[in-house]
């Protein structure tokens, strides 16, 4: 219109379409609870039967737990048990899981063996506390003894490396010592001594401290699982606690270490504690023991090897007594080196002087200690699955080679504890020849090194204790008077006829040869001394022979004869190389 202002027209602001931001939450989709019944579960050592079932925890680790039969069927008694162990369970949401577990037959049946050893007193299965070894008819699986819930077992063996690899690093190093010789073949006697129908018996290794007793210790505990020194177990446990650990090394080898940790007292502690683990029973019972509950399965077989600075002797000397010979002949002692060396290594490598080869020792020390950290256990299966394929001859060969080493002793004069000693150190030698034969200790392993060692081992022991075999004793002192009483011409200067023999120089070594038939006469009413004083000569080396794998066999001194050459001498002589050790 006119005369009316214009007023400008403005378009409506152009809006934006808003845009909502919407936050998306990511919903954790928690899976269904799984349980599942695995076996049934039957303890041999207390008589009760389980139902295992397994679930996951909230970390998902497996978890397991035994619920007794008579509550097995209870959804809230499964529950609880698997919510000890952490399982990822609740009370509304599993329940309907754990009702159809409890509905479903078990998927296997176990059974775990009241303890270890020969099962049942049987040869066809060998419970190991980590395995079993063998089988038995009629039972689905067999396993090792079932740990009470809550108690911490003081010794825990294992498996580890192979058997190739410990008969390299291990088997061959062992041969340049007695000592270690013989504490590898005491695992190989445990198995034995219910079969052989023999007690418990133990040794006792003494010295002074970095001379190797606990290498030789470990050699031995390596066999059958305690591959280190921290494996094995000290006198820090107590009485009660070595009687569970018995029962844990049953038809085995216990190896405790160092004595010296008993104090003052330690006769006091030792003395019951051998006569203890030599009896074969156990103090405790349900309350205690680890396995067992009735004293049926709580007593064990064993070989036991203590070690210690001092000898039980001298310990009992301290303590105002002295030991009674039934408890010598249960355990002897022994000393840790032999024949004045620095170490328990004793069989010198040729060439080498005394200081090379107290390094050389030392370094065999170091070395056998990480042969056996890599390769222990798995030896000890190999051996008793030799044992079980001999089936009913294990018996009468295993007697066999113990009566061969006693036989080789020449203990007719002895007196019982000797003999009864001479037995025990007996089923070591069985045990390593055993080993021998099944392939365990494969050559250079030799029957005869391997009877030289534990006799030498044995004799020492005997030097050390109460018990007395005079018969080798008196034998010596008879050949030491007979050669000084006894003028023997040099090799030029004799006369065939009149006399009875003739020694020779050969570089430094002076050689003695006396007729058969005068040495004979020098011993006469006396064929043990005769029989026992060849053979140590045989042993020492002082024997000359017509060749070297003749052995004493029997009773007869026909092997050790021979016929030196001389000008115009024709005659069966001994031979011996001077000076005789004492």
């Amino acid at each position: 219109m006119p005369g009316e202002a214009l007023v400008p027209c403005r378009k409506p602001a152009r809006r934006e379409p808003q845009h909502k931001t919407v936050k998306l939450e990511r919903t954790r989709t928690v899976p269904p609870p799984v349980v599942v019944k695995i076996a049934r579960v039957v303890d041999e050592a207390t008589g009760l039967a389980f139902d295992r079932f397994a679930a996951t925890s909230d970390l998902g680790d497996p978890v397991l737990a035994d619920v007794p039969c008579e509550k097995s069927e209870k959804v809230s008694e499964v529950l609880a048990a698997l919510r000890k162990h952490n399982a990822a369970l609740t009370t509304k949401a599993s329940a309907d899981a754990i009702q159809t577990a409890i509905d479903l037959p078990p998927k296997c049946y176990l059974r775990h063996a009241s303890q270890p050893g020969w099962y049942k007193g049987g040869q066809d299965a060998f419970v190991r506390p980590t395995h079993v070894v063998g089988a038995v008819s009629a039972v689905a699986e067999m396993l090792p003894p079932r740990p009470e819930p809550g108690k911490k077992r003081q010794i825990v063996f294992a498996n580890a490396g192979t058997v190739e690899g410990f008969q390299r690093e291990v088997v061959r190093r062992a041969r340049w010592s007695t000592r270690a010789m013989l504490m590898l073949g005491v695992p190989f006697a445990g198995p034995l001594l219910r079969v052989l129908g023999m007690q418990s018996w133990g040794i006792n290794l003494y010295g002074k401290p970095k001379v190797g007793k606990s290498t030789v210790q470990v050699v031995g505990g390596s066999v059958i699982g305690l591959g280190t020194e921290a494996a094995l177990p000290s006198f820090k446990a107590t009485i009660t606690g070595l009687d569970r650990i018995a029962i844990t090394s049953n038809d085995g080898a216990l190896f405790v270490n160092e004595a010296g940790l008993l104090g003052r007292n330690a006769y006091a502690t030792l003395s019951p504690m051998i006569y203890g683990l030599s009896e074969g029973k156990d103090k405790v019972r349900a309350g205690e023991s680890v396995y067992a509950s009735d004293a049926a399965a709580s007593g064990w077989s064993l070989v036991y090897v203590l070690s210690s600075e001092n000898a039980i002797e001298a310990l009992a000397l301290q303590a105002g007594t002295t030991r009674q010979g039934g408890e010598v002949a249960r355990c002897l002692d022994l000393p840790a080196v032999h024949s004045g060396n620095a170490t328990v290594f004793d069989c010198r490598p040729p060439g080498l002087t005394d200081e090379a080869f107290t390094r050389w020792a030392h370094r065999q020390m170091a070395e056998i200690r990480k042969a056996c950290a890599a390769n222990h256990g798995v030896v000890f299966d190999a051996y008793l699955r030799g044992l079980m394929e001999l089936g009913d001859t294990l018996k009468p060969r295993a007697q066999a080679y113990v009566d061969e080493f006693v036989a080789s002793l020449f203990l007719k004069d002895a007196d019982g504890a000797v003999l009864h000693a001479a037995r025990n150190f007996g089923t070591i030698y069985a045990g390593l020849r055993l080993a021998m034969d099944f392939g365990v200790l494969p050559p250079p392993w030799r029957a005869r090194a391997v009877r030289r060692a534990v006799k030498a081992c044995f004799r020492d022991g005997l030097k050390v204790s109460r018990l007395r075999d005079t018969t080798l004793e008196e034998a010596k002192a008879i050949l030491h008077q007979r050669l000084q009483d006894t003028a023997l011409p040099r090799k030029q200067d004799l006369q065939p006829k009149s006399d009875v023999g003739f020694c020779t120089l050969e570089g430094d070594i002076e050689v003695v040869s006396i007729r058969s038939a005068e040495f004979v006469r020098w011993f006469e009413g006396k064929p043990a001394h005769l029989y026992a004083l060849l053979a140590w000569l045989d042993e020492q080396g002082a024997l000359r022979k017509s060749h070297e794998g003749k052995r004493p066999i029997g009773r007869g001194y026909e092997w050790a004869v021979t016929s030196p050459r001389a000008p115009g001498f024709k005659g069966r002589c001994i031979v011996l190389r001077l000076p005789i050790p004492k």
